[in-house]
């Protein structure tokens, strides 16, 4: 057994990141389930189809569910998955860089997996050139 991962976004985001993880893996080791969320969408209805995605990937080890964007439709219907009975945790920001490190540690229980989620995302942002040598630059170019 090991954690579910459940994906909520605003669509087509979480469908194009797994697709991309598993172009780039080959494979995805965690039980993992998508929900994009239209713009449309009715709130109830996306919050009855997270309900049933995160009972189809909970293996008994607990439920990480990923979100793009902290605040939004998606991550408000993850909110409403997360209880005192049943281990889930929730992380936002979803981007490549985490989801592959997710599906790099899938033997870890719940709360190591969030770190390595967290750890994952902040670690794929990266800025080219670095922030003192394009200072450099822009006062040269003056």
């Amino acid at each position: 057994m090991s954690v579910g991962l459940l994906i909520i976004t605003h669509a087509p985001v979480g469908s194009a990141l797994v697709e991309a993880v598993f172009g780039t893996i080959g494979e995805l080791p965690l039980t993992t389930r998508v929900l994009d969320i239209k713009r449309d969408e009715e709130l109830e209805q996306a919050q009855a189809g997270a309900r049933t995605l995160c009972d189809e990937v909970d293996q008994g080890e607990g439920v990480l569910i990923l979100t793009d964007l902290y605040g939004a439709t998606p991550s408000n219907v993850a909110t409403t998955l997360i209880t005192n009975e049943v281990p889930r945790m929730l992380v936002s920001g979803l981007n490549m860089s985490m989801l592959i490190r997710v599906m790099n540690y899938p033997d870890l229980p719940l709360p190591a997996l969030v770190e390595t989620a967290r750890g994952g995302g902040h670690s794929g942002i990266f800025v080219y050139p670095p922030l003192a040598q394009s200072n450099e630059i822009n006062h040269a170019q003056k």
